[in-house]
């Protein structure tokens, strides 16, 4: 009989306790197995969010103390958000699996959990629908200038520049791109990427794909085409960023990359902010090196007032909001509760789900 803690975040969703307890009892049955679950509300403590890492943890909120207190006697910890550092799962000698409900289990210090020979679990490609939506949605709101005139309509600017100059050259000062025929440029084809492709085609875009682990038959099959990184930068009308975050991809957008893009071109980040270097992206939008960008993810994010990108008409922004929708939540709850239902029946874990697979050997 294992004792599996629940550490549900409340202020993230405020029926995330019900929907934990839905999530595992489908996947566990009636009397959970013989197993005991306790719910623990993740409260607000001295983990504060931040994309700073922190004892091995970043993007975590939670109370250390009020974790430590809880988790004592677990052999099972499932959470979305929780902080999970070496000395709170020190505290924990039982531990043998932390299940997190989000794509990168970046609020688990992956590195301790292995030395302990905890099992990380992570959620594939929960929110991979609504940021593939949403990619779309800013792709078409900078190319046809959606969120620009409706700000423009709302504080009047539109209805001022049409009586003083005519409707013909206010419309006239816009840049316009259709989608259709446009050749769309991926860079990364997992979850997202392989979305977005199907989005876009069914706009009628010609999508390339720069992936180094992709098999290039594979894309062909889906009706794309593998290119280098340089080739896609120089030919696409629109890069759409869907690589992880690794010390080797950060900054691969930077000066020299932009400088390659066409000048009509118009750059779309619903990835990792840093895998752009932001300063450069300012000065290319400001200089002309390429049309416009839109961006859900910033290096400092979310993103904070002052920030320069704010200041300029050429780009579509959002405060890191692609990957939301009540659909994304439940989505990451059932595929850890799965998991952890197959550990506790003995069952081998999927590896596609295990953060860090070299503890399963």
């Amino acid at each position: 009989m294992a004792n599996v803690i629940v550490l549900f975040d409340r202020w993230m969703k405020p029926d995330a306790d019900e929907m934990w307890l839905k999530a595992l009892s489908e996947e566990m049955g009636g009397g959970f197995g013989g197993h005991n679950l306790y719910f623990v509300e993740n409260v607000e403590g001295d983990f504060e969010w931040s994309t700073e890492p922190r004892d091995g943890v970043k993007e975590a909120k939670g109370d250390s103390s009020n974790i430590k207190k809880h988790i004592r006697d677990a052999d099972v910890v499932v959470t979305g958000y929780a902080p999970l550092t070496m000395a709170i799962m020190e505290e924990a000698p039982r531990l043998r699996v932390i299940g997190v409900s989000r794509g990168g289990p970046v609020n688990v210090n992956v590195e301790a959990a292995t030395s302990m020979g905890v099992v990380v679990l992570r959620a594939v490609g929960r929110n991979a629908v609504s940021v593939a939506d949403q990619t779309l949605g800013l792709m078409l709101s900078e190319s046809r200038n959606i969120s620009r005139l409706h700000h423009s309509l709302r504080t009047g600017q539109y209805f001022k520049e049409v009586d003083e100059h005519g409707r013909q050259r206010y419309m006239s000062g816009f840049r316009w791109m259709e989608l259709e025929g446009k050749k769309l440029g991926l860079i990364g084809y997992g979850q997202v990427g392989e979305r977005v492709a199907a989005r876009a085609k069914a706009f009628g875009m010609n999508v390339m794909v720069y992936d180094p682990f992709v098999d290039a038959e594979m894309l062909r099959g889906e009706g794309c085409v593998k290119v280098g990184f340089d080739d896609l930068l120089a030919s696409s009308d629109i890069v759409s960023i869907h690589a992880r975050l690794t010390p080797e991809t950060r900054h691969m957008i930077d000066g020299e990359a932009l400088k390659k893009m066409k000048p009509t071109a118009i750059l779309v980040n619903t990835a990792r902010g840093e895998l752009i270097d932001e300063a450069a992206l300012v000065t290319a939008l400001k200089e002309g090196w390429i049309a416009g960008a839109a961006l859900d993810v910033f290096e400092d994010d979310p993103i904070k007032r002052g920030n320069q990108l704010l200041s300029l008409d050429n780009v579509t922004l959002t405060p890191h909001s692609a990957g939301r929708s009540p659909e994304t939540e439940m989505r990451g709850y059932r595929q850890i509760a799965h998991q952890v239902a197959s550990y506790l029946r003995g069952e081998d874990v999927n590896p596609i789900h295990v953060a860090n697979k070299s503890v399963l050997g």
